[in-house]
């Protein structure tokens, strides 16, 4: 059985305070149970058999098997009945016309509102403000059914008093409101605030928009938090630090109030923040493995290779262990100047050639394919 006790301490209490190898040999023994539930889907089960997986042989979570991203498009990876599920959350449908599904049960969808919500209070802190959602409100639509874009917003805005869409939508294009934005600016320039987007939908409709327009505005006291759509940035020569520089100038702000993000709806609830030092760190009930390209074994410090996201959030479908199309560096463990324990990374970019899976990046493609 697993331990449910072990694991709401994991989610629920502080993160980022647990050493690498007390934290390995926690996440192993729940995982390792959870493995077992995953059986009960005929496909993870057939994948099981065929690479010969034996649960009980596995010591390390490096052993753990993973799963292909985009066997959630491909496959039916529901754990739970179809009657326990409440929500599905999908990727964007991208040129195979296929999403991502993921099924999530009470328990699942509760763990990864948790989880998110322990994460980010690390780095916000707990109290609740005024937040400018960089997008239109339709994004966020309520319903069975939600998309990686919209469970971002939802999740975020859990640390919001009040929410303020800026962003209109005309012919299936987002468009900036300057009325709306600057009525925001007017109402909470002294206070702290929020400020949440896809990264690509904030430098093509949002900040460029300003930029362009000569307008600048008057909110220094925020945390502007961004994720998605960098592969489409990194092609326009649009580097992170250009990013950032160019939003602190805009809101008059400090570049360490612009804080980028990682994460996928696969593995939603699980988000990898940057640190003061630049560094992205990994939660108490999560893991990464950074494995080479080639031999898909662990990389050394300084190397770089495929990311692999490990959870113990999720019941209703196989969170445990699921390798993407990302790359990142490998930096280190334990050490990070900023205090927090556990490994930490760089994100670098997707894998070149590997279909653009990201919610973001689908924004950024469609726009580009008009």
């Amino acid at each position: 059985m697993e331990n449910l006790e072990l694991i709401d301490e994991l989610v629920l209490g502080e993160q980022f305070n647990i050493e690498q190898e007390k934290k390995e040999k926690l996440l192993l023994n729940i995982i390792l149970h959870q493995l077992e539930r995953n059986m009960k889907n005929v496909n993870i089960k057939a994948m099981y058999n065929k690479l010969g997986i034996d649960i009980n042989s596995i010591k390390t979570l490096e052993q753990v098997p993973y799963i292909p991203v985009n066997m959630f498009k491909c496959f039916d990876l529901r754990i739970c009945t179809i009657e326990q599920v409440v929500r599905v959350l999908k990727s964007s449908a991208t040129t195979t016309g296929i999403p991502s599904k993921i099924y999530l049960d009470k328990k699942t969808s509760i763990r990864q509102t948790q989880g998110l919500i322990s994460t980010l209070s690390n780095f916000l802190g707990t109290n609740r403000r005024p937040m400018l959602i960089v997008d239109n409100e339709g994004s966020n639509k309520k319903g069975d059914s939600i998309t990686a874009r919209g469970a971002a917003i939802r999740g975020i805005s859990t640390f919001a008093s009040k929410t303020f869409y800026v962003m209109d939508k005309e012919k299936g294009e987002l468009k900036l409101d300057i009325d709306k934005l600057r009525e925001f600016e007017r109402k909470y320039r002294e206070e702290e605030i929020l400020v949440y987007g896809f990264t690509y939908i904030l430098w093509s409709k949002f900040l460029k928009v300003l930029k362009q327009e000569g307008i600048k505005l008057d909110i220094p006291n925020l945390k502007l938090l961004h994720s998605g759509g960098w592969k489409k940035l990194i092609s326009e020569k649009v580097e992170k630090k250009v990013f950032s520089e160019t939003a602190a100038q805009i809101f008059n702000t400090s570049t360490t109030n612009v804080i980028d993000f990682y994460g996928m709806v696969e593995q939603a609830g699980v988000v990898f923040i940057d640190c003061k030092c630049g560094h992205k760190h990994v939660p108490n009930f999560a893991e990464i493995i950074i494995r080479d390209i080639q031999t898909l074994e662990e990389v050394r410090f300084g190397e770089e290779g495929l990311i692999e996201v490990m959870s113990i959030l999720g019941t209703s479908y196989p969170s445990q262990a699921i390798l993407t199309e990302d790359i990142g560096e490998f930096i280190g463990i334990d050490d990070c100047p900023c205090g927090r324990r556990g490994k930490y990374f760089i994100f670098k970019s997707r894998v070149d050639k590997a279909e653009i899976r990201g919610c973001g990046d689908t924004f950024a493609e469609r726009e580009v394919g008009r």
